[in-house]
């Protein structure tokens, strides 16, 4: 008789947040979307649904204020927040 092997997760569980999200205040992201476009700034493609990511983190002093601020799709904030040493080179990350 042959086992059956076990199934393997394709990818990995986020990690659970410490805190309570805050949310960007809603004039913040019109304000961001009408300066910078509703086009995610790391891969260029337009469309879909952007989060705002921090350049500076908010835990290391980053303001809610557009300069601070970049559209990206959710697939793409993850991978900055994954890869930091590649989102640092590209000024994602301060």
């Amino acid at each position: 008789m042959t086992s059956v092997p076990k199934p393997t997760p394709l990818a990995k569980e986020p990690k659970r947040l410490k805190s309570r999200p805050r949310p960007i205040p809603r004039d913040v992201r019109e304000e961001t979307f009408s300066k910078l476009g509703r086009i995610c700034h790391w891969c260029r493609q337009p469309g879909g649904a952007l989060d705002l990511h921090h350049v500076l983190r908010r835990s290391q002093g980053g303001k809610d204020d557009w300069p601070n601020l970049r559209p990206v799709h959710r697939l793409c904030h993850r991978y900055i927040h994954e890869h930091p040493t590649e989102a640092k080179k590209r000024g994602f990350l301060a």
